[in-house]
């Protein structure tokens, strides 16, 4: 029996989402803004992006520096995280929330309580209707050190299980990551083997 495909209109259904604290110096202030509106554009060099709506005050900071921060909680900042996605930096000052520090830049604050942290250059940004599109390169990488595992002589980041991220669906939950169940690239000799005992 095949499957039945029902129409649901125009939504957009990508999953899962990555939940992450966009930052910005606004005014002078360390400024953060939830977004899950991120992604990868290239791996060599790192270009990234954050798609945030055009009145955000981020936003003003990003334009003004040309650099902003991708930060990436943990589940156990989930209540923060949801905060600073409900209220705006023009009515409540959000540095106070996190411990804050600036990488190479000096001018893309970022949270020392996130396991990872981007420190990013804006080098385009354009609009698409109400929404305001950032590409930035990575400047720098920044790891907290109880996250860093060495493994077969290097040094590697800690496995997503314990970088404990906040993933988002559309319906409107955030989730943990579960367990691996796979390897990049591997996977595919096994079908392939598969396919050969037909």
């Amino acid at each position: 029996m095949r499957n039945k495909k029902m129409k649901f209109g125009k939504i957009r259904v990508v999953y899962p989402i990555p939940i992450i604290l966009a930052g910005a110096l606004v005014n002078g202030k360390p400024n953060f803004a939830t977004l899950g509106d991120v992604g990868v554009m290239g791996i060599n060099p790192p270009i990234v992006y954050i798609s945030s709506g055009s009145g955000h005050h981020t936003n003003k900071g990003i334009l003004e520096h040309g650099t902003f921060s991708i930060d990436f909680p943990s589940t156990r900042l989930l209540r923060v995280t949801d905060y600073c996605g409900t209220v705006s930096g023009r009515e409540v000052d959000k540095s106070h929330l996190f411990d804050v520090f600036f990488g190479e830049s000096g001018t893309a604050p970022m949270i020392l309580e996130c396991p990872v942290n981007l420190e990013c250059e804006v080098i385009k940004e354009f609009s698409i209707q109400h929404r305001q599109v950032f590409v930035g390169e990575v400047l720098q990488t920044y790891v907290n050190e109880e996250f860093v595992v060495e493994s077969e002589g290097r040094l590697k980041i800690a496995d997503m299980i314990k970088l404990d991220p906040i993933i988002y669906a559309l319906n409107n939950r955030y989730y943990k990551i579960g367990e691996p169940i796979g390897i990049g690239y591997q996977e595919s000799k096994k079908f392939h083997q598969q396919e050969n005992l037909g």
